[in-house]
């Protein structure tokens, strides 16, 4: 009975280090995939004058399914009968999904910067604000990159260590 207990211990510690270490993976592909989306919106609303609404379902559907999710949500919430502003839109969108994707506390405050500008001027400074959000995505990527190499290894090794020394303490 102890062996099995021992095992879970040290099973259940090893897949909280694989967890968190896969989290750190996905918050980089999914700041990867919105710097895409970023670039890609630069270009809707800068060169084709398409709304909002229409660029962000457009983008939508060339991305990964986490972030398809956020900008189809505020496509729909844009166009919908409720009357919302772009920034509420996309504040209400950004609360919802807070919980669904691997950010960081800074990441959802560059998005939510990003929304107190959108729809709010011209042509020109949107897409100065669309460059701006993208210039301080990648950075947030590489930052996350630089931390997804330092800590993937340790944190995978780090919880069979934990489990290992929690068996090792109680038997």
């Amino acid at each position: 009975m102890k062996m099995i207990g021992a095992f879970l211990v040290i099973a259940a510690s090893t897949m909280a280090g694989w967890v968190y270490s896969t989290l750190l993976k996905k918050r980089l592909h999914l700041l990867n995939a919105l710097v895409q989306c970023f670039q890609w919106l630069e270009t809707e609303v800068g060169y084709g004058s398409v709304p909002l609404g229409e660029a962000f379902m457009r983008i939508s559907a060339r991305l990964p399914k986490e972030v398809h999710v956020l900008l189809s949500s505020f496509a729909a919430e844009l166009n919908g009968t409720a009357g919302l502003t772009a920034d509420e839109a996309w504040q209400k969108i950004l609360t919802q999904n807070r919980e669904g994707l691997a950010l960081k506390a800074e990441d959802w405050a560059l998005l939510t910067d990003f929304g107190w500008t959108l729809g709010t001027t011209d042509r020109e400074h949107q897409v100065s604000a669309i460059r701006q959000t993208i210039a301080r995505l990648r950075h947030q990527a590489t930052e996350a990159e630089e931390e997804c190499e330092k800590n993937e290894r340790l944190y995978r090794y780090l919880g069979i260590a934990a489990g290992t020394l929690v068996v090792l303490l109680f038997y």
